[in-house]
């Protein structure tokens, strides 16, 4: 189903336009503001719906304005008025039987596709808007949304994962520790109390040891005296009485003494508080090399159970790209070499913006062409920046498809398809035209007639 005839009255700038147009290419021209958009959106307001309607689709002044479409089977008519509600009326009438459809706009809904009626505009789509209209056109088993949301939640935690594992693995290795360390600590406490006992214990002989050397040297002294009164003796007779009852004296003093000091026993041999000392330092070190081992091993177990998550986690995202692989090779793409990226679509291998601007147009044309089974019509709203190159291969395109295309470029030279001035068509094909078509709209004023071939 295509367009075979247009006639529209009063719409935004276009006065009376009768057109039979060609059945795969038809150009509309002219300069800026001569009607090329109005003609384009009469047939596009007449088709889609009133949702991309401007909001004064009647030309000023004129009351009303109608669109006629001819499809072949049925008659499409709608019609705006000056004032009125933007949305006017719809009517869709079977040419075999004369009977107008219930659900006229309903019907033409099933007939378009599900895209832009300008096949071009997935062309100007960003990236994300791309992926998202392909995803709606091609039925996948998974929900790549949700899936490509979880591939990032578990890409994203494996990432922070591996992050913090290296951060234990630093920790770990900046820790040294000695070899050939016993099992358990070693008792610095019992170490310590040792080493106060051995202190006092030498400290007490120590002691006696003071003692016994302020004995000797006082036994010392008194046998000294005891000379040196003898001594005297001689000299001081005088005195001898009393110096000998002091000398007895002395001596018996002397005797003691020497009873107790020949009662004395060999001292007992010190203990080494050096040694003590040194296992003390040594039991500090092995107990700092055993606290250091302690504390690498629970990085080690950090390591160990993140190594484990990330494991699991590059095991669920593996999972993700093979399911969301499979579900894209078992889906039907509306052109061939079309796939899903990461929130992209793909085109042969490569992200569709990077694609040469021909396969572009190629995949953005044969995207309309699949999704518009019914109604093959399309229009191209911006055909002036459309290149030889690109205009031929839509022009194939339309050929191969069986499609009727709708290309605007603004043009002055009068030698490009249909070409309009101030809404009226003056040339097709560099042929002008000197007859008024027959008006719509009652009370229209007559306008030059447009022949049936555009």
């Amino acid at each position: 189903m295509r367009i075979i005839g247009i006639k529209t009255e009063n719409v935004k700038r276009l006065g009376i336009v009768e057109l039979t147009p060609n059945e795969y290419i038809n150009r509309i021209s002219g300069a800026n503001g001569s009607g090329k958009s109005s003609l384009l959106d009469a047939i596009e307001w007449a088709l889609t719906g009133t949702s991309n309607v401007a909001s004064q689709p009647v030309r000023k002044g004129s009351g009303k304005a109608v669109i006629q479409l001819d499809l072949g089977d049925i008659v499409v008519t709608r019609r705006f008025f000056e004032g009125g509600n933007k949305n006017g009326t719809l009517a869709l009438e079977s040419k075999a039987n004369k009977s107008r459809y219930q659900s006229p706009q309903q019907m033409l809904d099933a007939l378009m596709g599900k895209i832009s009626f300008d096949p071009l505009e997935f062309l100007r789509m960003h990236p994300k808007k791309q992926f998202e209209v392909l995803q709606g056109l091609v039925k996948v088993d998974v929900d790549l949304t949700s899936l490509k949301a979880d591939y990032d939640r578990d890409y994203l935690r494996r990432r922070e994962l591996k992050k913090e594992r290296d951060n234990e693995e630093v920790r770990r290795n900046a820790i040294a520790v000695p070899d050939n360390l016993p099992k358990e600590k070693v008792d610095e406490a019992a170490l310590v109390k040792e080493l106060q006992e051995a202190s006092n214990y030498n400290d007490g002989i120590a002691r006696q040891e003071r003692e016994r050397n302020e004995k000797a040297s006082h036994r010392d002294t008194l046998s000294t005296d005891i000379a040196d009164q003898r001594e005297r003796v001689a000299e001081l007779r005088a005195q001898a009485d009393q110096l000998e009852a002091e000398a007895n004296d002395w001596a018996k003093t002397l005797a003691k003494v020497d009873a107790e000091i020949d009662k004395w026993e060999d001292l007992p041999k010190l203990k080494n508080a050096a040694t003590l000392a040194a296992k003390i330092t040594e039991a500090r070190a092995i107990n700092q090399g055993l606290d250091r081992r302690r504390l690498r091993d629970s990085y080690t177990e950090a390591i160990e159970r993140l190594d484990a998550e990330i494991a699991t986690l590059s095991t669920a995202l593996k999972h993700s790209e093979e399911t969301k692989t499979k579900a894209i090779e078992s889906a039907e793409f509306p052109v061939p070499g079309l796939a899903f990226g990461d929130d992209e679509v793909i085109y042969r291998g490569f992200p569709f913006a990077q694609v040469s601007n021909a396969d572009q147009i190629r995949a953005s044309v044969a995207i309309g062409m699949a999704t518009n089974p019914e109604l093959r019509v399309m229009r191209i709203k911006d055909g002036s920046l459309l290149d030889d190159k690109s205009l031929k291969i839509i022009a194939e395109m339309s050929h191969a498809h069986d499609f009727q295309v709708w290309i605007e470029q603004v043009s002055q030279t009068g030698k490009v398809g249909v070409y309009l001035e101030d809404g009226e068509v003056k040339a097709i094909n560099e042929e002008p035209l000197d007859k008024t078509p027959a008006p719509i709209v009652k009370k229209a004023t007559g306008k030059k007639k447009i022949p049936a071939t555009a």
